[in-house]
């Protein structure tokens, strides 16, 4: 597998994690590099864009990535990436704000990036088989959108599994067969055509 490093979308982080600041909050803390390993790299300099193919693994300081292609604009020095899609067997495994292990996967993620009059915008749009899931349960929607700036996850046609009792009780390994009021571990929610 041929290494491909590029300084230029280091800001690869974007679909992982937030820059961080330091405690004054007036510099950004030093951070390693994104390191993008592909079987190829087609890389075009006029377009400012760059392309990955073949077992596409991203490694950052604050998420991981694994897809077949992997598409992102190249910004002009002090830039921020803007756009970036990944697809086929797209996998995605972060640390949330709340020191949460998250693992995502789909057939294809959008990351979007944009400034307008002053207001961040910054989403991740699974689509194609798309399913998150962390300790508390598995959200499963066509599509699954994560709203990075305000911390939102919004899914259609949403199936959520949750991985605990919803009662509040400690799971039971045999919960009483006569409880039919209380949720058990492993209830799966359908009735809601999407989460907020």
């Amino acid at each position: 597998m041929k290494r491909f490093c590029l300084i230029a979308i280091a800001t690869l982080v974007v679909m992982g994690s937030h820059a961080q600041t330091n405690t004054t909050g007036t510099l950004p803390l030093p951070r390693g590099p994104t390191l993008i390993t592909s079987d190829s790299a087609d890389f075009d300099l006029s377009g400012h864009e760059a392309t990955y193919h073949g077992h596409v693994h991203v490694d950052d300081p604050q998420m991981n990535l694994t897809c077949e292609e992997l598409v992102a604009d190249v910004p002009s020095a002090g830039g921020h990436v803007n756009h970036i899609v990944a697809e086929t067997n797209v996998v995605i495994d972060f640390v949330d704000n709340r020191g949460h292990t998250n693992h995502a996967t789909s057939d294809k993620a959008v990351y979007v990036y944009s400034e307008q009059g002053g207001v961040t915008n910054e989403t991740v749009t699974l689509t194609g088989n798309a399913q998150m899931e962390n300790a508390d349960g598995t959200l499963t929607g066509e599509p699954i959108v994560w709203d990075r700036q305000n911390n939102h996850l919004t899914a259609t046609n949403q199936k959520m599994i949750f991985h605990q009792n919803l009662s509040g009780a400690a799971a039971a390994t045999n919960p009483p067969a006569s409880n039919k009021t209380n949720p058990l571990p492993g209830t799966v929610l359908t009735n809601e055509p999407g989460i907020r």
